[in-house]
């Protein structure tokens, strides 16, 4: 069976991996000159630094599978800190424990933390009285935040924790598709964080046991091992614009929605006006290196987020060499800052020298670090990240409705579908090749 994968970034290379695995002749195009996608590792002072994502989940088994099976997982690492902090009400303060995707599971704690105002930790601790209703359909995360704990838990600590991941806000952000476990709390009608201490207090997860993990040469080391695995299937620097020019079998395309939606409107115009819908936000990575005598803050933890309420340039600042025992040297430290999110496009219109005073701006109100860094580097990552928007699943089965009915030799997937993270990406590129290979098959 003949398989084409047009997109190289992690999706596109796992589902071009998962296609040879079960045999398929196999041909993965991309239009950049190399593969991976967001996923780039270089080098930054002497040091692997990642520009794009820096680590995957750990309790989510796609990616720790996948490292395993390329005999990767002797690489893997977690972060040597896990405390993190929000800046909030002018100082940095811990995170308090434990939490749901920042739904604060102990409100004493969430009180001593200062996220939140004595007025905003008041509000919380009203939740387990409130009445209840079972979750119908789709909402946002925040109109459930809001109305279960206050603005102020809703704006200061679930808003940078889970608005920060997806570069959105969780005014904006589908509950199912982006958070599905408090969905499935929600879904109960009772008190949202009774239900989630039940389900924290029922899951046979080890609470030690790492969240993330990341490999020690970087990220760039997993699409890299993917691609040398693919080999002369892999053809760089090779844009497809017209799927009918693929001699192919079975067709995946993993590109963003709207590349996506150019590429299936001749074979589907209903799938095509549904990816073009589907929003990003485009985000700015800094990495930064400094000499370990100009940074006086103690970092006694990974990093820090910043919520939009705060009015920052900067959304958080990753403590890289500090959080990763394998990133840094003895007398330097290195810093990632994130800037921008969905309908916030400042730091992407800035040139470098505005954008990196701005940050160090920043910098020196959140951290008290007004040094000057002797290394600089500025990763721009223009409608990186989707947004799912509240409806967000049903949409995606509208898309795979229509191609199902259109062009059932095609399959679309990607980021923008039930997942950005990198396990979700890998299960969404390994799934599509799976089922390539069973239309295929009953095509045939």
């Amino acid at each position: 069976m003949r398989i084409a994968v047009v997109g190289a970034g992690i999706t596109g290379l796992a589902a071009g991996y998962e296609a040879v695995k079960a045999g398929a002749e196999v041909a993965v195009y991309e239009s950049a000159s190399r593969s991976g996608g967001r996923i780039l590792t270089s080098e930054l002072a002497g040091q692997p630094v990642d520009e794009g994502p820096d680590a995957f989940l750990a309790r989510v088994p796609w990616a720790v599978e996948l490292c395993q099976e390329l005999g990767l997982d002797g690489r893997m690492v977690s972060p040597a800190q896990r405390a993190a902090f929000v800046y909030s009400r002018d100082a940095l303060r811990a995170i308090p424990q434990p939490n749901v995707l920042g739904v604060p599971l102990d409100f004493d704690a969430l009180a001593a933390s200062g996220i939140v105002s004595a007025d905003g930790a008041d509000r919380a601790r009203q939740e387990p009285d409130l009445a209840g209703s079972p979750l119908v359909g789709d909402q946002s995360v925040g109109e459930l935040v809001r109305r279960r704990l206050g603005d102020e838990v809703a704006d200061r600590l679930v808003d940078p924790l889970i608005g920060g991941i997806n570069a959105s806000s969780i005014d904006d952000l589908s509950l199912r598709a982006a958070v599905p476990q408090l969905a499935e709390a929600a879904s109960r009608g009772r008190s949202l964080v009774q239900e989630l201490r039940r389900l924290a207090a029922s899951s046979i997860a080890d609470p030690n046991a790492p969240v993330f993990y990341t490999l020690a040469d970087g990220l760039g080391r997993l699409t890299d091992e993917l691609s040398d695995r693919l080999g002369h299937r892999l053809r760089l620097s090779s844009p497809v614009d017209d799927l009918g020019e693929l001699d192919a079998d079975q067709v995946i395309v993993t590109l963003p929605a709207a590349a996506a939606g150019a590429l299936v409107a001749p074979v589907s115009a209903t799938a095509a006006g549904l990816l073009r819908s589907i929003d990003y936000a485009s985000v700015v990575l800094l990495s930064l290196a400094f000499d370990k005598a100009d940074v006086d803050h103690p970092m006694d933890g990974s990093g820090y987020l910043v919520p939009a309420v705060e009015d920052r340039i900067i959304t958080a600042c990753s403590w890289a060499s500090n959080k990763w025992a394998h990133i840094g040297a003895d007398e330097m430290v290195i810093l990632r800052v994130s800037a921008g999110r969905y309908r916030d496009n400042r730091a992407l219109l800035m040139g470098d020298d505005a954008l990196l005073s701005a940050v160090r701006a920043d910098m020196a109100a959140t951290m008290g670090l007004d040094a000057q860094p002797h290394t600089v580097r500025i990763s721009r990552w223009e409608k990186s990240l989707p947004q799912f928007r509240p409806g967000h699943l049903e949409l995606v089965a509208e898309i795979e409705q229509a191609l199902a009915h259109d062009a059932p030799w095609l399959q679309v997937t990607g980021s923008w579908a039930r997942g950005l993270g990198i396990p979700a990406c890998i299960h969404q590129g390994r799934q599509a090749a799976r089922t390539s290979m069973t239309e295929g098959a009953i095509a045939r």
